[in-house]
């Protein structure tokens, strides 16, 4: 039994498994890829440490980090469910089944493609999902914000200062 499993292995999973094993918890990190979303970023400047770094040179580093402590890793791997039991949890795989006393799910995010023409080919040229994180990468320029109920709102809201004209 593992006192820690943490589903997902981006910025919070991986800060987690590092102050656990500094505890001396056995812990084990179940992740499809290291580094998270931000490892599919062109470029990434708002990582405090960094002026200017490349999402695979952040992931990169995050792995380095991550396996310089004693943790168990298991890449690939994608958790599908996470049951509490009476003095534990389940966590899932599409494989195997593992016992911890605490769980933390530390997934992140995946954007909603719209599936349109162009999209794949523009991403992270001209294309983002994050505009707290890409929002100054169009200033000055007119902007369209595609998506639904607050987070179009908000993703708006961000780029009034910074875009010439958005469309929502």
């Amino acid at each position: 039994m593992y006192d820690l499993i943490i589903a997902g292995a981006g910025p919070a999973g991986i800060t987690a498994a590092v102050y656990a094993a500094r505890k001396k918890m056995k812990t084990l990190v179940i992740t499809k890829n290291i580094g998270g979303y931000a490892a599919s970023s062109a470029s990434v400047e708002n990582y405090i440490g960094y002026q200017f770094i490349s999402g695979a040179e952040l992931a990169k580093k995050f792995e380095e980090h991550l396996k310089s402590f004693d943790v168990e890793i298991t890449e690939n791997t994608e958790v599908v469910c996470v049951r509490k039991l009476d003095n534990h949890f389940n966590v899932e795989t599409a494989k195997e089944d593992y016992k911890c006393l605490t769980a933390i799910v530390a997934t992140g995010r995946k954007p909603k493609l719209l599936d349109v023409p162009g999209e794949v080919k523009f991403k992270n040229r001209g294309v983002t999902y994050c505009a707290t994180c890409d929002a100054p990468l169009f200033t000055g320029k007119d902007v369209a914000v595609i998506g639904g109920g607050n987070s179009a709102m908000d993703a708006t809201i961000q780029l009034i200062s910074i875009a010439n004209n958005i469309y929502l």
